[in-house]
């Protein structure tokens, strides 16, 4: 008993000796503008103890007592070492960096320290991402990456966005970069079948994303082998953080209105009246204003301008747009040991467009857990799932598009019957608002045109480490998704009236699944273990299925009750496509490091395809790169000014198989071709067996410097992107039943330049000034097309693929201005500009020498940190391109299409004496010989800048936190598209188009002023 005793006092003795030689630390990690920096690595230096912070930037690690120094260190900044002798609780500021060396990088299939990276890689922080008033992530990437374009042509909540890098690629197959979450291969295209836009990445919320990169060369990139030709964006949600488990809670309120309001807009009724008589007196009608005006009101000349519609006078832009409201509300919840960590989170977001029946409202969860079984094997898993409901309007040239009717609308028409109900036609169903286009507020407000999508997305994955320096992972991710459309059109009044009402319904069901197993040796060739190499091997395999429902009928019940197609009384369509494909693929990938200033890189990857021919199935790709880190030879050591000098290269391939359906390669027949009541087909496609991936080969040259102890950064590349094997339709005779085979057989290239300036101009004690610049520049030629011959644009734009010029340079009559002495209008009869004529007959179709890609874009960031106080402001600029308004020929018509529809402010401003240098023809009723023809007249130039982001934001001090038991608080203002400038003052539109810059009346751009509250707690 005694012996026994004496045990467990010797036991407890040794526990208190060693409680006495360790301490506990707990503190946070915050970055310059007090947000939290969750991930980052918190160790004791000199030892292998080390633990993260979590989402509030927390962490708490146990170290011996001889120790006194923590070393913080996290993505995208620069390392800290931390005196903790006297401090347990210590509050940790890290300073931004991009050109740390030591940082470490998300690439394809993992992570890399930058130091071992060769290619062009870009990285977005959840910072830059979270509480924006974007319904999709790919719209907060504008400006932000340099050799990225992202531009929306539509403002519609929830609509797609065109995100080029480094050029377009394609002219039939896709042009849109690979996207990569968590590992699964995205589908990103519009799987709409009716709605007008929908955008696959709007089901995402953007508060669940821990950070994105972009891979733009092929060092980067070519190990994503047949879908790397556009580039490659990866997605990394958010995963738990060891710890005491912290909620972080985010809201943001505000309202949208118009981003940009044109200087050409539409004319008033006293503005119309002018030009009415102007119009009427050089036709010949009249000859003064007392004249012209007893025909304006005569209503058998068709002119409609009634002396009771004088009066009135409409401004249909502001009848169907509205102040849109906005909100947003975010939760989440990380903790766990050191063997297991969560991540959850739940969100809300609803936005109202600023354009009638434009809504989306999405609800959104995810869920990871990751758990370390024991030393060599690790499993993670997560889920991420949303549903959204969308509503958005018709665009173009249809009737119902209330964009279109805020344009084309007389101003002397109202909208409203004296009474103020909706005017929407009289018993026999005629149309009183003018120029037949519907009242837009009687079709939002009768009609329905929504869209519903859920969708999931999840991986599992296995971490097994075999040996030492050699582990295997395994990793099943796959997405699905349901999309639901229903349109109904009223038996009242507009396009679904002369079929008694219509409506339209389609289900569309698609999944998606990559699965990749690979393994990674890690050897260091050394004892000190300066040089050392990484390699990957692996096997990946991809399936794509999906399925399409569709059904539509007529003919209504007289009732606005009664919207779903089990009401119509005549089915008109009904059918089922089914679709899918494969991709099997091998791959490798490897760098080799020499004592941290030579780093040499290589890729290989086999990928094999059910979408191509038999004979071409299989398709090889590589790259090999290289980079010399110059700051690190001895020679530099002692040129202070210089802190990181890096100089890369890369070469590579890449290909692309998106954008032209599965079955492009195989002869095929289209049933519906009905005869005699029974059933039949028909050559609907005649095959390619040899048909194959566009292949794109990508030189890259870039140069990394960082100076003044790291306060001004630098990064320079050059490019040049070669495709060849461009799938093009080549034409066949129409005897053989179909009208081309789809070949191999064109050409084109990319060239470009990027630069991109970071520094800290000013910094003392509580004030701090970060200045950025990025600037990408490309330039576009097609070098080969079948038989050297022209291709018309196959989705109907206005270009004309020609050898020698770039993709989308314009193709159209080239105008020549107007004829000072008698004001008619003059078009070059050819490109070589040599002759004018005023008979548009002999103006002949020629390349106008300007095109829709801009020749430069990029944006300039300004953030300001006082204290607790930030001020954040981004410029994004785009110059060089020129925008097509195909429908300002309508509403631009001299005289030929007054009375029917409104006009631009521009007209104005027309010839009107011998002498006169003016931009438009003389006015004349009925037209002036077809001077609205379509013609150069209607490009416009595409240069704009615009306030993309301002915002100012306060966080709590750590001593009032301390009071409200909370670890972080922030307050914000934020602005998005507030101010847009320098633009065309003819240009009727906003200026950013898409990627096409054809103005096609979409809804409007909005901008957002909104509040916000980010509050992180125990």
């Amino acid at each position: 008993m005694r012996k026994l005793l004496m045990v467990c006092v010797l036991i407890f003795f040794c526990w208190q000796v060693s409680l006495a030689q360790s301490k506990t630390i707990t503190g946070r990690v915050l970055d310059e503008k007090n947000n939290p920096v969750s991930s980052a690595t918190v160790s004791a230096k000199g030892r292998k103890i080390a633990t993260s912070t979590d989402g509030s930037g927390a962490f708490t690690i146990t170290i011996p007592s001889g120790v006194n120094t923590l070393t913080i260190s996290s993505v995208n900044f620069e390392t800290e070492d931390v005196n903790v002798s006297a401090n347990i609780h210590p509050l940790v500021s890290l300073k931004a960096s991009t050109h740390s060396l030591n940082e470490v990088v998300v690439v394809a299939y993992g992570t890399q320290k930058r130091i071992n990276t060769t290619g062009s890689i870009a990285t977005i922080k959840a910072a830059d991402l979270e509480n924006k008033p974007f319904t999709s992530v790919d719209k907060s990437l504008q400006g932000f990456v340099t050799g990225l374009q992202s531009s929306s042509g539509s403002g519609a909540p929830g609509s797609a966005t065109d995100i080029r890098i480094r050029g377009i690629g394609s002219i039939t197959a896709g042009n849109s970069p690979l996207w990569v979450i968590d590992g699964v291969i995205a589908n990103t295209d519009d799987l709409a079948s009716n709605s007008t836009t929908t955008n696959p990445l709007s089901t995402l919320n953007p508060d669940d994303i821990e950070s994105i990169t972009v891979l733009k060369d092929a060092a980067s990139q070519s190990i994503y082998g047949s879908r790397a030709a556009n580039g490659v964006i990866l997605v990394t949600t958010k995963k738990g953080r060891a710890g005491k488990t912290r909620l972080n809670f985010s809201t943001e309120i505000g309202q949208n209105d118009f981003a940009f309001k044109p200087k050409n807009r539409a004319v008033t009724t006293s503005e119309y009246q002018t030009l009415l008589r102007e119009s009427v007196i050089n036709a010949g009608y009249a000859t003064d204003n007392t004249t012209a005006d007893a025909f304006i009101v005569d209503p058998v000349n068709g002119l409609g301008l009634e002396p009771e519609y004088t009066k009135t006078n409409t401004n249909w832009i502001d009848a169907v747009t509205r102040k849109g409201k906005q909100q947003q509300y975010n939760l989440s919840m990380t903790g766990g040991d050191e063997k297991t960590q969560f991540y959850a989170s739940a969100g809300y977001f609803k936005q109202d467009g600023i354009t009638l029946a434009t809504t989306f409202k999405r609800y959104n969860g995810s869920i990871s857990i990751t758990h370390k079984l024991n030393d060599k094997f690790t499993f993670a898993t997560g889920l991420n799932g949303s549903n959204s409901d969308q509503r958005t309007p018709s665009n173009g040239g249809a009737f119902a598009n209330p964009a279109l009717s805020s344009f084309f609308l007389l101003p002397y028409t109202s909208p409203r019957n004296a009474d103020g109900s909706l005017k929407y036609g009289d018993a026999q169903g005629q149309f009183p608002i003018g120029g037949g286009i519907y009242n837009p507020l009687v079709i939002a407000e009768f009609n329905k045109n929504a869209s519903q999508q859920t969708s999931l997305r999840g991986y599992v994955t296995g971490e097994y480490k075999i040996f030492k320096d050699i582990k295997f992972t395994s990793r099943y991710s796959s997405e699905y998704f349901n999309l639901f459309e229903d349109q109904y059109r009223n038996p009242f009044y507009g396009d679904g009236q002369a079929q008694d009402g219509d409506g339209f319904a389609s289900y569309r069901k698609y999944y998606n699944w990559t699965w990749s197993n690979y393994f990674d040796l890690k050897k260091n060739l050394n004892k000190s273990g300066d040089i050392y190499f990484d390699f990957k091997l692996g096997y990946e395999a991809q399936a794509y299925k999906d399925y399409v429902l569709q059904a539509g009928g007529q003919t209504f019940p007289k009732t606005l009750d009664l919207q779903n197609l089990a009401s119509a009384a005549t089915p008109t369509t009904s059918f089922t496509l089914p679709s899918e494909n494969t991709t099997k693929s091998g791959f490798s990938n490897g760098d080799i490091n020499y004592k941290d200033r030579y780093v040499l890189s290589g890729s290989f990857r086999r990928d094999a395809s059910s979408v191509f021919g038999v004979n071409n199935r299989s398709g090889n790709f590589y790259s090999v790169g290289g980079s010399w880190n110059v700051s690190e030879e001895s020679f530099m050591k002692k040129i202070t000014l210089i802190n990181t000098l890096k100089i890369r290269s890369s070469y590579g391939t890449g290909g692309n198989k998106s954008g032209f359906g599965s079955y492009t390669s195989l002869p095929t027949f289209a049933y519906g071709q009905n005869y005699n009541g029974l059933p039949g087909s028909a050559l609907s496609n005649v095959g390619n067996p040899d048909l194959t991936w566009e292949n794109n080969a990508n030189f890259n040259l870039g140069v990394d410097i960082s100076m003044l102890k790291n306060r001004l950064n630098i990064t320079v590349e050059m490019y040049n992107r070669k495709t060849s094997g461009l799938i093009v339709r080549v034409p066949l005779s129409p005897t053989s039943g179909v009208t081309g085979q789809n070949r191999n057989v064109g050409g084109m290239t990319n060239k470009g330049y990027e630069i991109s300036v970071g520094g800290r101009p000013l910094k003392t004690r509580d004030f701090t000034w970060d200045l950025s610049f990025n600037l990408s520049h490309n330039e576009n030629r097609l070098t080969e097309l079948y038989l050297g011959n022209p291709i018309p644009d196959p989705n109907g734009n206005l270009f004309n693929y020609n050898v020698g010029h770039d993709i989308y340079e314009f193709y159209t009559r080239q105008w020549a201005g107007v004829d000072p002495q008698n004001g008619n209008p003059l078009w070059y009869t050819d490109a070589t500009k040599s002759a004018t004529t005023s008979v548009v007959g002999q103006a002949k179709l020629s390349l106008s020498g300007v095109s829709a890609l801009p020749k430069y874009f990029g944006s300039v960031m300004n953030t300001f940190t006082y204290k607790g106080f930030s001020i954040e402001a981004q410029v994004y600029y785009n110059f060089g391109n020129y925008v097509f308004q195909s429908f300002s020929r309508f509403i631009n018509s001299d005289g030929a299409l007054y009375s029917a529809y409104g006009q631009l402010t521009e007209q104005l401003e027309s010839w009107k004496n011998p002498g006169d240098v003016a931009a438009t023809p003389k006015l004349v009723f009925g037209g002036n010989k077809n001077s609205n023809a379509t013609s150069t007249r209607y490009l416009y130039k595409g240069d704009y800048m615009r306030l993309r982001n301002l915002q100012i934001s306060f966080a709590l001090p750590a001593s009032a936190l301390k009071k409200l038991h909370l670890l972080n608080a922030n307050i914000y203002l934020r602005g998005t598209n507030l101010i847009t400038w320098g633009t065309d003052k003819r240009l009727p539109v906003d200026p950013e188009t898409g990627s096409v810059s054809t103005g096609n009346f979409e809804v409007f751009i909005p901008k957002s002023l909104t509040a916000g509250v980010k509050i992180g707690f125990n």
